[in-house]
């Protein structure tokens, strides 16, 4: 044989222990990008740990053992007690005081949130039109978020007090008008507090907003002015699109703030001429008599699994309706 052919024939295939060298590096590489990839996850892992530990301790743990408990009659003033099934969530259905609740969140909920979602859309699009002064406005709006509950409430307590007592009649017999029951009149009374609760939320929904009207592009306004669109047209067609996630993040947490609210009817109903404020008990109040009060601790943790589920399933639709593209 030839020693071309020779030389030809011996590869390093051919030479025990050797392997090609492009496939050594392919190797070699997914090699090393495995270990990377190892040590990334491993990284988070131990990173997030602390994170996610600390979430199910104060989460995840809690709402299980509130689970747990809706199905016994835990009681604050006794030792002994026992897993009684569905009992509890039977007795709701014909619990008055549970049903008024129940519809009291429900007209809340439904109330509450399209004013502030609505009216913190319209206040983020007339100040984003480089009005004058415009800090001095946003500072105003946020001012009553920040402001602590439980004072903002008794204020607003005194603003709605009877008689000629109140701010509120004080300016109705100024201009003519007769004196208003505003918390006493059942009819009106959620009504009142429905309105100090947007007064109180309204300015956290117009920054959001109006922080993402500012991250919108100028050219694209730009271009809609150039093509003949109106500013209301403009504002339907490009801001409003444009802000759907905003929309869809500020429904939900308006929605489960509203779901939840506690501090604002607790006090403004506490001490008025309504049945000491029965007729305007929502659920978190609800959970908080029979839990607090009565020491039903079962009964409460059965109200507060029915909260918890109304809650998950309007999310849920929200995300359905307006996550969607």
């Amino acid at each position: 044989m030839a020693p071309e052919a020779q030389s030809a024939s011996v590869t390093s295939e051919s030479i025990p222990g050797t392997q090609h060298p492009k496939r050594g590096l392919g190797q070699r590489w997914f090699g090393v990008a495995g270990s990377i990839r190892r040590g990334q996850v491993k990284f988070l892992f131990w990173a997030f740990s602390p994170v996610i530990a600390l979430f199910i301790i104060i989460r995840v743990i809690p709402i299980l053992w509130l689970l747990s408990l809706s199905v016994t009659n835990f009681s604050l003033k006794r030792l002994n007690w026992k897993v009684v099934g569905l009992r509890n969530f039977q007795r709701m259905l014909q619990d008055t005081q549970f049903v008024l609740a129940f519809k009291n969140t429900m007209e809340f909920v439904a109330l509450s949130v399209p004013a502030v979602i609505i009216l913190g859309l319209l206040f983020a699009v007339l100040i984003n039109r480089k009005l004058r002064l415009e800090g001095l406005y946003q500072t105003l709006y946020f001012l009553p978020f920040i402001l602590s509950t439980v004072p903002s409430s008794i204020i607003w307590k005194w603003i709605y007090a009877p008689g000629k007592f109140g701010l509120a009649n004080y300016v109705l017999e100024a201009v003519g008008l007769n004196r208003v029951r505003w918390l006493t009149d059942p009819k009106i009374a959620m009504l009142s507090i429905i309105a100090m609760y947007v007064w109180k939320n309204l300015g956290y929904y117009v920054v959001v907003f109006l922080v993402g009207l500012k991250n919108i592009p100028f050219e694209l306004r730009e271009a809609a002015e150039v093509d003949g669109a109106s500013p209301v047209q403009a504002t339907w067609h490009i801001d409003l699109p444009l802000l759907r996630p905003l929309v869809l993040f500020g429904t939900v947490y308006a929605t489960i703030s509203a779901m939840a609210v506690f501090t604002i009817v607790y006090v403004m109903s506490q001490g008025t001429d309504v049945s000491t404020g029965t007729e305007l008990t929502v659920l978190a109040v609800r959970v908080y008599q029979e839990g607090f009060t009565y020491g039903n601790m079962g009964y409460a943790s059965a109200i507060s699994g029915v909260l918890f589920l109304v809650a998950l399933l309007a999310v849920i639709v929200q995300f359905r309706l307006l996550g969607r593209e």
